[in-house]
């Protein structure tokens, strides 16, 4: 049985490069996070060690990650941190990272993460959030392209992108070389 958690207040949402915020995103995220979550950016970012498997001081490793997008001015910043409140309460983060070389045939950006917070899921909010990034890169940044993965298992992501007009590009696969 399937159950549709609403919220009824407005979300406001922003980028932010506050670092008091710091510690309130990274927590919401890493009370989100299952196995199915992990992609290949997770074992490239020192976030998981192995398919399905967080690396163990995984809480340090993203709230340095974080810290470090926040100190960045907004302005200048090629990586993005975007915030959905609900009154005072933090109820979904994103993470973007706008292409630095600028070499592809048309500048692009990469949501590497967009989380709602468990209480605020099934209200609308992980749209409202999709559909606010994507005019915000595109109007603020000259954004034409949005990339995107998500774990293998991760089915409800796969579901949430598509129905959001996102299109399979490519599979990303891994070979262990050791052991």
């Amino acid at each position: 049985m399937t159950i549709s958690r609403t919220h009824m207040a407005p979300f406001t949402l922003s980028w932010r490069s506050d670092l008091s915020q710091a510690e309130a995103i990274a927590a919401l995220f890493l009370r989100q996070l299952s196995p199915h979550y992990i992609s290949h950016s997770e074992l490239q970012e020192r976030r998981a060690v192995a398919i399905g498997e967080w690396r163990s001081d995984l809480p340090e490793v993203l709230r340095a990650q974080v810290r470090q997008a926040l100190a960045q001015p907004l302005a200048t910043s090629n990586t993005l941190v975007a915030t959905a409140h609900s009154g005072d309460t933090l109820a979904g983060i994103a993470l973007v990272s706008i292409d630095e070389a600028r070499l592809a045939s048309r500048a692009f950006a990469t949501l590497d993460d967009l989380v709602v917070d468990a209480p605020f899921q099934g209200s609308g909010l992980g749209s409202l959030m999709f559909d606010w990034l994507c005019a915000e890169l595109r109007q603020q940044r000259g954004i034409a392209r949005l990339f995107l993965e998500s774990g293998i298992g991760n089915e409800d992501a796969h579901r949430f992108f598509k129905a959001r007009g996102c299109t399979p590009v490519s599979v990303t696969m891994l070979k262990e070389l050791e052991g």
